[in-house]
């Protein structure tokens, strides 16, 4: 069974809130989910990972310090390539429309593919990954973050060799 990462961080609160609906989506698709917050991770852990998606509150329209600290220190034991062809995605929480919650997302996406990862965009949607932004329903937020959750282990479970549950019920080759 594929086994996915989630790695967050969250400054007041939403990012954090984020993490559950995306958990329970990727579940939900039959792939296994493991959730730390950034100070709790090890690199095995990483290493074990077929796919790592990062929480990251908005920070000036940059990835939390903390986790720009462990992708330049932690994974540098081992760098280039032991998080090379690993699913990657991003989400994050920002304060309001303008606050860089895109900038947020696409900085975080650059290190993933900069660590060699496959990262997903969602043509009918939230582009880059879920943003929390005020303005937006809670209901709105959480199926964001669960339609996200789906893609990221129809992905996972693609490059494995699966079909997602759906297509599997379909009967789609």
């Amino acid at each position: 069974m594929p086994a996915m990462l989630i790695i967050y961080t969250t400054l007041r609160g939403r990012t954090g809130q984020m993490v559950a609906p995306i958990q329970e989506a990727i579940e939900g698709e039959g792939v296994s989910c493991t959730v730390r917050r950034v100070e709790e991770v090890t690199w095995e852990e990483m290493q074990a990972a077929d796919g790592i998606i990062v929480g990251t509150p908005t920070r000036f329209g940059g990835i939390d310090w903390q986790l720009k600290r462990l992708f330049d220190v932690t994974a540098y034991q081992d760098y280039p390539g032991p998080l090379a062809g690993k699913v990657g995605g991003a989400f994050t929480a920002g304060s309001r429309p303008g606050s860089g919650a895109e900038l947020a997302l696409l900085n975080t996406i650059h290190v993933l593919l900069n660590h060699g990862m496959i990262v997903q965009g969602n043509a009918f949607g939230a582009h880059y990954g879920p943003v929390w932004q005020r303005g937006l329903t809670d209901e709105e937020i959480v199926e964001t973050c669960r339609r996200w959750g789906h893609l990221w282990a129809h992905l996972e479970l693609r490059l494995a060799g699966e079909r997602p549950p759906a297509e599997r019920a379909a009967g789609h080759h």
